[in-house]
């Protein structure tokens, strides 16, 4: 990989940084932002970008939230710097309180297509790799702002993470971030994973954070009782229904209280 030659750019109203070893115009990158189309999020929408730009992709913050872009930009820097697998940074930018990031594709498969698609031991060994990754992540001292599956992608077997803009770091912010992380990630139903699996990928945390026997119980539980307060939350669930089915029953794909099976059976 050709190292990054970070300067300063300025295109029109638009200013910000780019790696020079990349090869791109800044003002023909963001021209792209006035484009319209791609997910949306609460803050952003985001795209992968194509023609000579093909390999990027393209996220906007509308106003006023731009200098997002720059602190996604730096955290992504922060993080290959410590030598976590994350998106190269290409451009970064405001204009006024707007800002876009340009960065590029990490490849690999997401998360919940590469665990629904692997079996026995490769799907085991993935998970535990999750898990070693995310305690690698906390005790590196950074705490990821939306570790959802979507912002994991998983290459050659190795764990990328993406979306930075409201990762943080700071010793003091992991004991309760890195929790709410294993939250963040453990509340969503994922195909061919069990109650089993998803203890796998907290033991495998658990060691790479050098977790006592006793300790690592409790944040089982804990986990488990936080996600099945999300997922009453967020997935609207009957409350006592859900507390009395239990945390295993509650997870299951294709069981009652699988989003996918609870959201068609609204629509029919």
């Amino acid at each position: 990989m050709t190292p990054a030659r970070i300067v300063a750019w300025r295109h029109d109203e638009w200013r910000g940084q780019v790696d020079l070893a990349a090869g791109v115009a800044p003002g023909a990158l963001v021209a792209e932002a006035d484009e319209d189309g791609g997910r949306r999020s609460r803050h952003a929408r985001t795209r992968p970008l194509d023609g000579v730009h093909a390999g990027l992709w393209l996220k906007v913050y509308p106003a006023p939230d731009g200098l997002r872009a720059r602190r996604a930009w730096r955290m992504g820097g922060a993080l290959a710097a410590a030598g976590f697998d994350v998106p190269d940074g290409v451009l970064v930018g405001v204009r006024r309180r707007a800002g876009v990031l340009v960065t590029r594709d990490v490849g690999g498969r997401a998360l919940m297509d590469a665990v629904a698609a692997a079996r026995g031991e490769a799907k085991r060994e993935l998970l535990r790799a999750l898990g070693r990754a995310i305690g690698a992540l906390h005790a590196a001292g950074f705490v990821h702002g939306d570790l959802v599956p979507s912002n994991v992608q998983v290459r050659d077997g190795a764990i990328a993470f993406l979306d930075h803009d409201r990762t943080r770091r700071g010793r003091v912010l992991v004991w309760w971030g890195g929790r709410r992380n294993l939250v963040q990630l453990g509340r969503f139903v994922v195909p061919g994973v069990s109650v089993g699996d998803r203890l796998r990928v907290i033991a495998a945390y658990a060691d790479r954070r050098g977790l006592s026997r006793r300790a690592r119980h409790r944040l089982a539980r804990w986990v488990a009782a936080k996600v099945t307060a999300r997922r009453i939350a967020i997935d609207r669930l009957p409350p006592e229904e859900a507390r009395r089915a239990g945390h295993a029953r509650l997870m299951r794909s294709g069981g009652e209280f699988d989003p996918a099976l609870r959201e068609g059976s609204r629509r029919a």
